[in-house]
């Protein structure tokens, strides 16, 4: 059933904007630089731990135990590793690395509060060790609580001072905390310590850019690429700075370049196909929609985007998934609800059809949008209902 075969007297049903479509027009969030690579290396494979003072009936069974461990995390049963580190505790309780080593597979788990716990526990009976504190201050970076991370990096900075890793990791742990003068200094010195690491570079250039300084970005990423050209995220943070410039062909060139060293940058993909929906070509903007929202499905302004290219084309089931996942997120949304009932219309689902789009009135009527309360009204009337 299409929604446009209606008599000349009945209002012809329109998308409407979306609150989700005013996120369109803010400024995506610069690509964050990646953790330095290596965070959590543990030094030792995972069944390697130092078994002290135990009888050899005990460093027996500590030794099964492990092996055992090892083999579900061969096989990515991270509970049943977990569950056989716990077992090896109760025979060797002050072992430090069976902590690390059970806070490494919480982190693999996404138990990152568990994790942090974890490696503290390793670092009470190992304080020197260094890479325990680098787990450390990722299991703080990953649960959000990005003050305790710096401190953890400082913490390895006063360890360790030529470790160009942690003054990195510093660097973006004060990044997310706004803190732009001591992040860079923490990044120049992570600089000065590894002069040929592009990631420190990058996160330069990314610092400049959530500042909106723009040409003091663009040093430090060329400087970033000259040294390593298979850095994907380099050219998206470089895409950023000639759209604002307005250079939209080099800005393409970089999106382009994006994509090809990682498919799935589902934020190039957007942002290409945003220029090539304003350039008018659809099909181009509609292809790397379809990968943006296969890379990542709940970013709500592709799956907004992708659901109006699709109520054109008439690919009605297709836009009812989209428009779902818009109202499961923004439940509140009335022209979301309003272009998932014309989208149910099309594909004949009468019932569904006049409940979204009764929700998207109630909701206009709720958010005092009278125009577009009355648009709604209008259409209801034009398909039956009273």
């Amino acid at each position: 059933m299409s929604i446009v075969a209606m008599s000349k007297a009945v209002p012809a049903p329109r998308l409407v904007v979306t609150l989700v479509g005013i996120l369109w027009l803010w400024p995506m969030a610069t690509r964050a630089v990646a953790l330095p690579d290596g965070l959590l290396a543990q030094g030792e494979p995972v069944i390697e731990v130092q078994l002290r003072e135990l009888s050899d009936a005990e460093k027996e069974r500590v030794g099964e135990l492990l092996r055992q461990a090892q083999e579900n995390v061969d096989n990515e049963n991270y509970s049943a590793a977990i569950a056989a580190y716990q077992d090896a505790l109760t025979i060797d309780r002050n072992n430090a690395r069976l902590y690390s080593g059970i806070g490494y597979l919480q982190i693999l788990k996404g138990d990152f509060q568990l994790a942090v716990e974890s490696y503290r526990q390793a670092i009470d009976r190992d304080s020197r060790n260094v890479s325990f504190r680098y787990g450390l201050a990722h299991s703080l970076y990953q649960a959000q609580r990005y003050a305790e991370a710096a401190d953890a990096y400082r913490a390895i900075t006063r360890m360790a001072p030529r470790e160009a890793n942690a003054y990195l990791g510093l660097g973006n742990m004060l990044l997310k905390l706004d803190d732009y003068d001591t992040a860079l200094n923490a990044l120049e010195e992570a600089a000065r310590l590894a002069p040929n690491n592009a990631q420190v570079y990058e996160a330069i250039g990314l610092l400049y850019l959530q500042q909106e300084r723009y040409d003091d970005a663009l040093r430090p990423l060329q400087r970033a690429l000259n040294i390593d050209r298979n850095r994907g995220s380099l050219y998206g943070n470089l895409a950023k700075i000639w759209i604002h410039k307005g250079r939209i062909s080099q800005a393409e060139e970089a999106l382009r370049r994006a994509i090809a060293v990682n498919p799935r940058d589902w934020e190039s993909q957007y942002r290409l196909a945003q220029i090539l929906q304003e350039r008018g070509d659809t099909d181009g903007a509609f292809i790397h929609l379809e990968e943006t929202v296969d890379a990542n499905p709940s970013f709500v302004p592709a799956q907004a985007a992708i659901g109006s290219l699709l109520l054109e084309r008439e690919q009605y089931i297709r836009a009812v998934i989209s428009y779902r996942q818009i109202v499961r997120q923004f439940p509140e949304d009335a022209g979301a609800r309003y272009n998932l009932g014309l989208a149910l219309w099309g594909q004949g689902r009468r019932d569904a059809a006049v409940e979204s789009l009764q929700q998207a009135r109630r909701l206009y009527k709720d958010q005092d949008n009278d125009d577009e309360a009355d648009r709604a009204e209008e259409l209801l009337e034009a398909w039956g209902v009273d």
